[in-house]
């Protein structure tokens, strides 16, 4: 990975929107790594951090506010910004992931475009 483009992890159990997110964004000039679900993303944060991750909400084997409670739990891991994806709204859900320091929120079907803002309104948030 070159130390000028931003590592995102884009996390989601449906492979198609992974693919089409992970094309979409490197040709925008990130770094993608595609994952299929949270205990996917905690197994590679032993050898790769990101910058930021994008996670679907509602995913197998550990879901997404599941993955932020442990990557906070983490040293190395903790300050790591989350944007939250979901086709399914639910206040007590988005009210844990905003109690652990969730970023965003996008809700499924959404415009890449809008994806976009949302990661660097965070990254320029992130450097002033």
């Amino acid at each position: 990975m070159s130390d000028d483009k931003k590592l995102l992890f884009v996390v989601d159990d449906d492979e198609d929107l992974r693919s089409s997110l992970e094309d979409y964004f490197n040709s925008q000039g990130f770094e993608v790594k595609a994952i299929e679900d949270g205990l996917a993303v905690l197994s590679q944060c032993h050898t790769l951090l990101p910058d930021l991750i994008i996670s679907d909400i509602k995913m197998p084997n550990l879901d997404g506010v599941s993955l932020m409670n442990e990557l906070k739990k983490r040293e190395e891991t903790k300050n790591i910004p989350v944007i939250f994806m979901s086709a399914y709204y639910d206040d007590g859900v988005m009210m844990k992931a905003k109690k652990l320091g969730a970023e965003d929120f996008i809700f499924k079907p959404f415009e890449v475009g809008r994806l976009e803002k949302m990661i660097n309104r965070t990254f320029s948030k992130k450097s002033n």
